[in-house]
C-alpha cells in the first residue's frame, strides 16, 4: 500500500494540487459574496433552468400579479369609459351648445368668428324668418329660420351644396324626401342640401319642425349658437362680444342652454382628475413590490444555501432580476391582453386613450417587482441558513 505523501513546508505542491482538483474547491474559498464573478452565459443558464424547472413558481406569480394588475387597470378603464360615455350623451343632446340670446342685436360676422376661438367648437348665428307653405301641406306652413354658414356645424348638418335648405330628419322621412331631392313651395322649388338630426330630446324644439336657409353672415340676427365644450364662464363671455356694439342698452341680452335636461354644466376634466380609481398605478406598483418581495423570500433557505456554498452575491442579484423580470414582463403582457378587451365595448371614444392611461398600472408593476426582489435578496443572510432551514 503506498503511504500518501505528507504535505510539510518543504513539499507543499502535492496538496495544492489535490485541492484543485476537487469540484468546489475554489468555490468554497469566495465566502458568501466576496470575489469569484459567474460568466454570463452561466447566469443566464442558472436563470433559464430555475425558470424552466419550476423553482421560481414563475407561472404563479405571473398569473397573480397579471390578475392583479389587469382588475385594477380595467376598474379605472371602465371608469374613464363612463366619463366618455357621460359626455358624448352630454354633446349628443346638444347640451353642450350655449345660446346668445339678443333680437335683432347679434352680429352675424362676431358669432361666425367665434368658430377660431379655442373655448368654442362651432357657432352660427339664428333669426327667425317667414313661415313656407309647401305644396304637398298647402294648409300647413312650416317655419323657416335663416343661419349663417356655420350652424351646419352645429346642426351636423353635412350639405351637399352651398345652395338649397336644411331640414330635419323628422320632417324629412314624413315628406318621403332626402338630400338631393326637390321642395316644392311657394317660394318656388328649393333643393333639400342637407339632412340633420334634432330629437326630441329636451331641447329647444324650435328647429325640430322647420325649415333652415343658409345665408350669408352679414348684419343682425335674433341669436347666435355657440357649441362650447368643455363649458366653461370663459366661453360664455367668449359668446356674448357676439351682441352688435351699437346694441340697444334696453335690449335683453341673455346666454343659455340649448338643452338643460342633463345638467347646467359637465366638468369631465374635474371628474376625471377627481375620480376615485385614479390610485390604480400606485396600487399596482405596490403588489408587483409585493409579490417580487415574496417570490425571492419564498426561496430564502435556497439562496443562503447558495451563498454558504460559495456562489457571488452579485451573480445571485444577477440571477433573481433575470428570473423577476421574466414572470414580471409576462404578467404585463398578459395585463397589456385583458386592459385591450375591456377599452373597446362601448366606448365612444378612442380605446387607444384609455389603454394608454391604464396600461401604466401594469407596466409600473415590473420594475416594482425588480425592486421587491432585489430588497428580498439583500435581505437573506448566510449565517441564517441553519434558522431558515428550521422555519421552512
Amino acid at each position: 500500500m503506498n503511504v500518501p505523501e505528507e504535505r510539510t513546508p518543504e513539499n507543499p505542491g502535492r496538496g495544492r494540487r489535490e485541492d484543485a482538483g476537487r469540484p468546489g474547491a475554489s468555490e468554497g474559498r469566495l465566502g458568501s459574496g466576496s470575489g469569484g464573478a459567474m460568466r454570463p452565459a452561466a447566469i443566464l443558464s442558472e436563470a433559464w433552468r430555475n425558470l424552466a424547472t419550476g423553482t421560481t413558481r414563475a407561472a404563479v406569480f405571473a398569473i397573480a400579479l397579471a390578475a392583479v394588475t389587469a382588475s385594477l387597470a380595467i376598474t379605472d378603464a371602465r371608469a374613464i369609459i363612463a366619463l366618455q360615455q357621460r359626455a358624448a350623451e352630454f354633446i349628443a343632446a346638444g347640451a353642450s351648445v350655449r345660446v346668445l340670446d339678443a333680437a335683432g342685436s347679434t352680429d352675424g360676422p362676431s358669432c361666425e368668428a367665434l368658430s377660431g376661438l379655442p373655448a368654442v367648437g362651432s357657432a352660427g348665428a339664428v333669426s327667425e324668418g317667414t313661415p313656407v307653405t309647401l305644396a304637398v301641406m298647402p294648409d300647413n306652413p312650416i317655419p323657416s329660420y335663416e343661419v349663417t354658414p356655420g350652424m351646419g356645424e352645429v346642426l351636423g348638418v353635412r350639405p351637399l351644396s352651398a345652395e338649397g335648405v336644411w331640414i330635419p330628419t323628422d320632417v324629412a322621412e314624413k315628406l318621403g324626401l332626402e338630400a338631393g331631392r326637390t321642395l316644392q313651395t311657394d317660394r318656388g322649388p328649393l333643393a333639400i342640401a342637407g339632412v340633420y338630426d334634432y330629437p326630441d330630446d329636451g331641447r329647444d324644439s324650435r328647429l325640430g319642425y322647420a325649415l333652415v336657409i343658409p345665408t350669408v353672415a352679414a348684419g343682425a340676427f335674433d341669436q347666435c349658437w355657440a357649441n362650447a365644450w368643455p363649458v366653461t364662464e370663459e366661453a360664455d363671455g367668449l359668446i356674448r362680444s357676439a351682441v352688435a356694439a351699437d346694441v340697444d342698452p334696453d335690449t335683453s341680452v341673455t346666454v343659455g342652454q340649448l338643452n338643460t335636461r342633463l345638467g347646467a354644466s359637465f366638468d369631465a376634466a374635474a371628474e376625471f382628475s377627481g375620480r376615485i380609481t385614479r390610485t390604480t398605478v400606485p396600487g399596482a406598483a405596490l403588489a408587483g413590490l409585493v409579490l417580487g418581495f415574496v417570490a425571492i423570500r419564498a426561496r430564502r433557505l435556497e439562496i443562503a444555501g447558495a451563498l454558504h456554498v460559495g456562489q457571488s452575491r452579485r451573480a445571485l442579484l444577477a440571477t433573481v432580476v433575470l428570473e423577476t423580470a421574466a414572470w414580471s414582463v409576462a404578467a404585463l403582457a398578459l395585463a397589456a391582453c385583458a386592459l385591450l378587451l375591456a377599452v373597446v365595448p362601448n366606448n365612444p371614444a378612442d380605446p387607444l386613450h384609455a389603454f394608454a392611461i391604464d396600461i401604466r398600472g401594469p407596466a409600473a408593476a415590473v420594475p416594482a417587482a425588480l425592486a421587491g426582489a432585489v430588497v428580498a435578496l439583500l435581505l437573506i443572510r448566510e449565517n441564517h441558513l441553519f434558522r431558515y432551514f428550521k422555519d421552512r
